[in-house]
């Protein structure tokens, strides 16, 4: 993973940017129906060495983001279509099992969940959703009605915004344009209670269910990554 910022000492905070930026977007890619792109980089292991450098980038460990199933995976040498119907079948026990999903995907159900509130919400007229919207419609953006199905407080949906959101942020910073980032800076704030009340709680929820091995490994370096991050904005 190149970076331009690397050594740039004008810019102390872009690579951390740019790295938060590509934890959310890679991490977004696993919470819609897994693509045979991303079966792909399971298999040729791309996607694991993209997050140890994004932990790097982020100043952690790099091992901490290792998978540790990594040989084995290479002894059984899964086509990209046989370890996209594997990932396919922990998504749906995960996420979208008709009767009982393990996770709630959506935030608004996930919080009721943790919650135990007494009223669930409605999936798309709910808080969460509404307030996710109109962020998105702030920053300039839109849920294309014809490809998404989704409700604004869905899981990939939101972490797609973050990593939009700090990728304006270190454009603005390396080009020092002041304005921007405190537009960008002031979007972000408005969104981020959005990440903090269930992302992390999302994350330990994956690594416990036991489902599979890639999703508990994204849980596990998904809490080790939150856990950093709220850290790093507190």
């Amino acid at each position: 993973m190149s970076n331009a910022a690397t050594g740039n000492p004008m810019h102390p905070g872009l690579l951390r940017f740019q790295g938060y930026a590509d934890f959310f977007r890679l991490a977004s890619m696993f919470f819609l129906s897994p693509s045979e792109e991303l079966a792909q980089g399971v298999i040729d292991g791309s996607v694991f060495d993209d997050m140890r450098a994004i932990f790097e980038d982020a100043g952690l460990d790099p091992s901490c983001a290792a998978f540790a199933h990594e040989s084995a995976l290479r002894r059984e040498n899964p086509t990209a279509s046989e370890m996209r119907t594997e990932l396919r079948r922990d998504y749906t026990a995960l996420f979208t099992h008709p009767e009982r999903p393990l996770v709630a995907i959506c935030e608004m159900r996930f919080r009721d969940g943790r919650d135990r509130a007494e009223t669930p919400s409605t999936p798309f007229l709910n808080e969460a959703a509404l307030h996710a919207e109109s962020c998105y419609r702030a920053a300039g953006l839109s849920l294309d009605g014809s490809r998404s199905r989704e409700p604004g407080d869905h899981l990939a949906i939101e972490l797609e915004f973050m990593a939009y959101l700090y990728a304006r942020l270190a454009e603005a910073l390396e080009r020092n344009d002041l304005d921007a980032h405190r537009r960008w800076e002031e979007a972000l704030s408005e969104f981020e209670p959005h990440l903090t009340s269930w992302v992390p709680d999302f994350f330990s929820a994956c690594e416990r269910s036991g489902c599979g091995t890639v999703y508990p490994w994204l849980g596990r370096i998904g809490a080790v990554f939150m856990e950093r991050y709220l850290e790093d904005r507190a």
